[in-house]
């Protein structure tokens, strides 16, 4: 009974330590911080953050798309980025189904909602990176 014991005890620390190392593994290094472009006028929010998935990889972009208004089946939007330096890229994010409610927010551990994360276009200086948006919609 002594020996059940104990060996349940160290198969908790051992799965409590497991747990502990890979969260603190997935965790993004957060170079700029979620931030909200212009809402558009039916409704439909995105906002953005730009981080690094693990130490290895390059700035990726993570966007966070909501439908409050659900009247387009399908939206997309064109991210027009620029910086300090007169440095310009766009990523266009292609028209995609998107109903009332539905919250659409990218992730590194995840590869659901994979055309919502890409990497930061590596002209663009992050310290003074801009982002306009503009929408699209398809029926």
């Amino acid at each position: 009974m002594n020996k059940t014991k104990t060996l349940k005890n160290v198969l908790f620390i051992m799965t409590l330590f497991f747990s502990i190392t890979l969260s603190a593994q997935s965790e993004p290094e957060v170079l700029k911080n979620w931030t909200a472009l212009e809402e558009a006028e039916f409704h439909y929010d995105v906002s953005y953050s730009i981080v690094k998935c693990s130490t290895t990889s390059k700035a990726t972009v993570l966007i966070n798309a909501f439908n409050e208004d659900g009247t387009n089946p399908k939206v997309g939007f064109t991210l027009n980025f620029s910086d300090d330096n007169s440095n310009t890229a766009q990523v266009v994010i292609t028209p995609f189904s998107s109903n009332l409610g539905d919250m659409f927010i990218a992730n590194c551990n995840s590869d659901a909602h994979s055309n919502l994360k890409f990497e930061c276009p590596e002209n663009i200086d992050l310290a003074s990176v801009k982002v306009e948006i503009t929408y699209q919609t398809a029926l």
